[in-house]
């Protein structure tokens, strides 16, 4: 899901710091060699302070493309935790009473051969080939042919996936939406009458 870098590659320097490194040691080198043979000792620690300037970039370089590479992980992990996080108070796997179970009129009866193979995949296999899935009402959402085959096989409960509903909010006020108060996707009646009033 996320690229991973190794540490020489979070910590790699461009082209540009390079060159100022470089530059900052030639400085030394010239300042050195001038020092080394007009005999002048200044010039020798200008050249000395320019190898510790050089060494302090590139120290300073790494620990900064460090920090940031650790930053960057982070936000992964709590991008990739809040996934995770979401997935399971989304979708977790419960029993449930079959009896419980309200199949949507809009369902129609499995085709004759879809629900053969999928009673001899259960005989076999001793589970459901399609996982039952309902919402917070116990409506069923899908695994409609595993469902009757649970009834045929005169099971009293089922292993489901629970998909819960989630929270909607109003883009204007922020109030929860609910099926009392929900005019629209992102809007709730009270900020629509507000809307129509401020029209007239």
């Amino acid at each position: 899901m996320f690229e991973m870098k190794t540490w020489e590659e979070a910590t790699k320097f461009k082209k540009s710091e390079i060159a100022r490194i470089i530059f900052y040691i030639l400085n030394a080198i010239l300042d050195i060699a001038t020092g080394i043979i007009g005999r002048n000792i200044a010039w020798i620690v200008c050249g000395i302070l320019w190898i510790v300037i050089a060494i302090i970039e590139g120290c300073y370089l790494k620990i900064q493309k460090g920090n940031e590479e650790i930053i960057d992980l982070q936000e992964k992990h709590t991008e990739l935790q809040a996934i995770i996080i979401d997935a399971l108070l989304n979708e977790t796997a419960v029993e449930v009473d079959i009896s419980k179970i309200k199949i949507p009129r809009t369902f129609s009866k499995p085709n004759p051969k879809k629900m053969q193979k999928k009673i001899e995949y259960y005989r076999k296999n001793h589970k459901f080939e399609s996982q039952i899935v309902i919402d917070t009402d116990y409506t069923l959402l899908d695994g409609y042919t595993s469902y009757l085959i649970a009834k045929n096989y005169n099971k009293g409960s089922v292993i489901a996936k629970l998909k819960r509903k989630k929270k909607q909010y109003c883009d204007n006020c922020g109030v929860e939406l609910t099926a009392s108060n929900k005019y629209m996707e992102g809007m709730c009646m009270e900020c629509k009458c507000g809307i129509d009033y401020e029209e007239k």
